[in-house]
């Protein structure tokens, strides 16, 4: 039961249980609060304790993508050539594949066109073997007695010429140390292998590639170099004429990508550079002035400081396939080059023939490792090295991102299903924007793992909604699908904050219509018939209602409780009201004709409506509850229907809602009555039709005589209107007063006789 302001009643219910007290718990923001939480701990196991599966691998594809948006681009210096150890030269010259004495040629013609330097990606760390060691020493011991005299053309003066030719080949790593010592600007490579930690000192060789001053061996964290446990230098005899060395080892990401090379490598307890960066000091005039603290963000190559990520590595700002001119060795063998296409330059020589030394690479998957060198010289001399940030910039990211997504969550934002995703899309597609254009300054901060577990979180929120919302919308429309129409119900489960349930002030206004002498019809009439014509009458009624955006309260008998602006806000709702009062009585017309026809009797009702500041929301008791609404307005609405038996009025409205109700309605002003249970008088509107329809001026002349305690005058004004039945009652009211006048300071105000 539930006490409405118009009587205590039996109503229609939504049942269900209790709703806690204060607001419901927010599941989809406690499922992404945890999940924050939860991110936010994975974040730190994947960088201090062990990288999660596929986290790295996702964020080299978000470095690969940056740099297919950005496009390949040219180098900023001319000055850098690669020449290759082609297919080409494999046909051509392919002793440089197998003779020393054939790159002592090679290296001789690169001299004659004098480059700035020439750096090999390649190292020789055997001796030449063409013979078996024991026959090629034979052969060494007899060309050293030399030949003995015998006859020109003979056959033994043509075995003595054959063996000095093969004593000349034997001399191939003579040649080659003579070459690299004449050129005076050869680099040569060093290659460093995991293992064992060696504690053997390291090679005299190595001394062109060390850094030169090193601190803090002892520190260093995640960006300490990686310590090798052998090399592959050049052989002392050839080595001892180079003009530097550096490291020509690349790094390999988990994914097969090589996105950086390492410019410090620790081994025999000292440290050494790589390739490029030996290049790159050599071009600037700083060769060998190198210094480094052990896990710095940086190291200091001559006048550049560059920066270092994990394993002291720096990342590459590649350039893309054919970036750096290329010539081929054949080329060079042939002296096809010219001079101008040489002379000056930084020539680097590596293998670039289709089946060896292929790297992948962000722009390329088939690129050469020389590249890898050049390009590394390329970003040292122009400033072009990416930094990359460090992991607690990844921290901070990855904590906004998921705080916002869990903010997302909020009752005030999440007022429909696809506000929080909009929200966390947004927000990932601008920390995108912004690792773009940090990426396009320089610095590439993480994107995988933070737009990754920020997605989770999403994706877990979503969850925790869709597991709750389900639920919640069943019995959102169950709550409302008997007062409202489909399309407010559909808006309801679209936004179910706008319902507002529980209790909430608002202004509003209340319809209660009533039909004439149903008990007497209930008593004349079988209570099937009853129940059948009952139907067809409600039925109309409360289309009329739903159609017009408003609620059906509830069903009081044969009573009609109807409100409009809840649980949806309807700016215009007194005008929608007053139409419904209206199309009531005409619907009402036209089924009088039919139940006429049909020998049935016909019905007659009153309406009464009104305008004010109520309580709209669930009330009732924690088992059964009942949306409707309470409060004084809503007692006077009541009241007013009830007037409309003692005024004869169709529908009688309240002050409020003949001010709001606009000028597409004509009222008039019937009287001022004080309603039973309410100690303050109201004025009474009479609702007379839409604009268009007479008001009836005389009826206010007269009301203004009866005012002024004119009687007999407002008696025969009153009477004076034809087929007005407020103006017969009140010209009854005048005779009654005009026999026996009010006490002096009579107000005018009518007391209601009954409900």
């Amino acid at each position: 039961m539930v006490a409405t302001g118009a009587g205590t009643t039996r109503t229609w219910r939504a049942d269900g249980p209790a709703r806690p007290r204060g607001r419901a718990r927010n599941v989809p923001f406690a499922t992404a609060v945890l999940a924050t939480l939860a991110a936010l701990a994975l974040l730190a196991v994947h960088v201090h304790v062990r990288p999660l599966p596929g986290l790295e691998d996702l964020e080299g594809l978000t470095i690969d993508a940056r740099f297919r948006v950005r496009g390949p681009r040219a180098p900023a210096r001319p000055d850098i050539v690669i020449v290759g150890l082609d297919d080409r030269t494999r046909r051509a010259n392919y002793d440089i594949f197998v003779s020393r004495a054939a790159w002592a040629e090679l290296l001789d013609k690169l001299a004659a066109k004098h480059p700035r330097l020439v750096a090999l990606d390649l190292f020789f760390d055997e001796p030449e073997v063409v013979l078996p060691p024991e026959l090629a020493a034979r052969v060494r011991a007899l060309a050293a007695e030399g030949p003995e005299p015998v006859a020109p053309g003979s056959q033994l003066a043509r075995v003595q010429a054959a063996l000095s030719e093969v004593a000349d080949r034997l001399r191939g790593d003579e040649r080659l140390a003579r070459s690299i010592a004449a050129a005076g600007n050869v680099y040569l490579g060093a290659s460093f292998t995991g293992g064992a930690v060696t504690t053997a000192a390291p090679p005299r060789e190595l001394d062109a590639a060390a850094i030169g001053q090193v601190a803090g061996a002892d520190g260093g964290g995640a960006r300490r170099p990686d310590t090798a446990g052998s090399v592959a230098v050049t052989l002392p005899a050839l080595a001892a004429g180079a003009a530097g060395a550096g490291s020509v080892n690349y790094t390999r990401d988990p994914d097969g990508v090589t996105r950086s090379m390492p410019l410090a490598l620790a081994y025999g307890g000292r440290y050494y550079t790589s390739l490029g960066v030996s290049v790159a000091l050599a071009a600037t005039n700083q060769a060998r002035q190198t210094s480094y603290i052990v896990g710095a963000r940086t190291l200091q190559a001559g006048d550049r400081a560059l920066p270092l990520g994990p394993h002291a590595s720096a990342t590459l700002d590649v350039l893309g396939p054919g970036a750096f001119p290329r010539i081929s060795a054949a080329d060079i063998m042939t002296g096809a080059t010219p001079d101008a296409d040489l002379a000056g330059k930084l020539v680097f020589v590596g293998f670039t023939h289709q089946a060896y030394d292929k790297v992948a690479t962000p722009l390329d998957r088939l690129a050469d490792g020389v590249e890898l060198h050049a390009t590394l010289a390329e970003n040292i001399l122009a400033n072009r090295l990416l930094d990359r940030a460090g992991p607690l910039s990844t921290g901070l990211a990855t904590a906004a991102l998921c705080v916002l997504v869990a903010l997302a969550q909020l009752r005030r934002i999440r007022r429909r299903a696809w506000v929080p995703p909009v929200i966390a899309l947004a927000a990932i597609a601008g920390y995108l924007a912004i690792a773009y254009s940090l990426f396009l300054r320089g610095t590439i901060i993480d994107v995988g793992a933070p737009c990754a577990l920020a997605t989770a979180v999403l994706l877990f929120a979503t969850i925790g909604g869709l597991a709750t919302e389900g639920r919640e919308k069943a019995q959102l429309r169950a709550t409302f699908s008997r007062y409202v129409s489909g399309e407010v119900v559909d808006q309801l489960v679209a936004d179910p904050s706008r319902a507002r349930l529980g209790g909430e002030r608002r202004e509003l206004t209340v319809l209660f219509s009533d039909i004439r002498g149903f008990s007497k019809l209930a008593e004349a009439m079988a209570p099937e018939a009853l129940a059948a014509l009952l139907g067809e009458y409600l039925t109309p009624m409360t289309e009329l209602v739903l159609a017009s955006g408003g609620t059906l309260d509830k069903y009081i008998g044969d009573a009609v409780m109807a409100m409009w602006s809840a649980p949806l806000p309807l700016p215009d709702h007194a005008a929608r009201a007053c139409e419904v009062a209206l199309r009531m009585q005409e619907e009402l017309a036209a089924l009088n004709l039919t139940w006429a026809a049909a020998g049935k009797p016909t019905l007659a009702i009153g309406v009464g409506l009104n305008t004010g500041t109520m309580v709209v929301g669930n009330m009732g008791s924690a088992a059964r509850f009942d949306y409707t609404v309470i409060g004084d307005e809503v007692n006077l609405a009541s009241r007013l229907e009830g007037l409309t038996k003692e005024y004869g009025a169709a529908v009688l409205v309240g002050e409020a809602t003949a001010r709001a109700a606009g000028a597409g309605f004509v009222l008039r002003e019937l009287d001022v009555v004080r309603v039973s249970g309410r100690a303050t008088a109201a004025p009474v509107f009479e609702l007379l039709g839409r604009t268009g329809v007479t008001g009836a001026p005389a009826y206010a002349a007269a009301l203004a005589l009866y005012r002024a305690h004119a009687f007999a005058p407002a008696r025969a004004a009153f009477a004076a209107i034809p087929g007005d039945r407020p103006a017969a009652v009140m010209a009854a009211r005048c005779a009654v007063l005009e026999a026996a006048p009010p006490p002096a300071g009579w107000d005018g105000v009518y007391d209601q006789r009954g409900k």
